[in-house]
């Protein structure tokens, strides 16, 4: 059995920047906890003042993913649906603008901050 080659590009994290969030309403009233701890989570100028931005890296999607712990039974499922919603219009944008993406490997990132 052949085994298929590992990539070589390993995710580690990206710019946050503007996006929309499509959530239902039940969902909808934690998106501001989700982004205000997203932002506190996320380390500014991770790569220096040229680079800019705020940037999310692995280990901290990671910890915004365990927020729902921090929840009552009954509003957890709404908060992980909240985070997941979150990091995939996040990474939507991110695909629409690469240079938002950090690789592993490659030309770094142009500077992009948050308004």
């Amino acid at each position: 059995m052949a085994q298929s080659p590992q990539s070589e590009v390993e995710f580690l994290g990206f710019a946050l920047s503007d996006c929309t969030v499509n959530l239902n309403d039940a969902a909808a009233k934690y998106l501001r906890p989700v982004h205000r701890t997203a932002l506190e989570l996320a380390v500014q100028n991770q790569f220096g003042a040229e680079v800019g931005g705020f940037w999310l890296m692995a280990d901290q999607i990671a910890q915004l993913r365990k927020l729902p712990e921090c929840y009552a039974a009954n509003e957890a499922p709404l908060v992980r649906s909240a985070i997941e919603a979150y990091l995939e219009a996040q990474l939507e944008d991110s695909y629409l603008k690469p240079e938002l993406v950090l690789p592993f490997f490659g030309a770094g990132p142009l500077n992009q901050s948050l308004p």
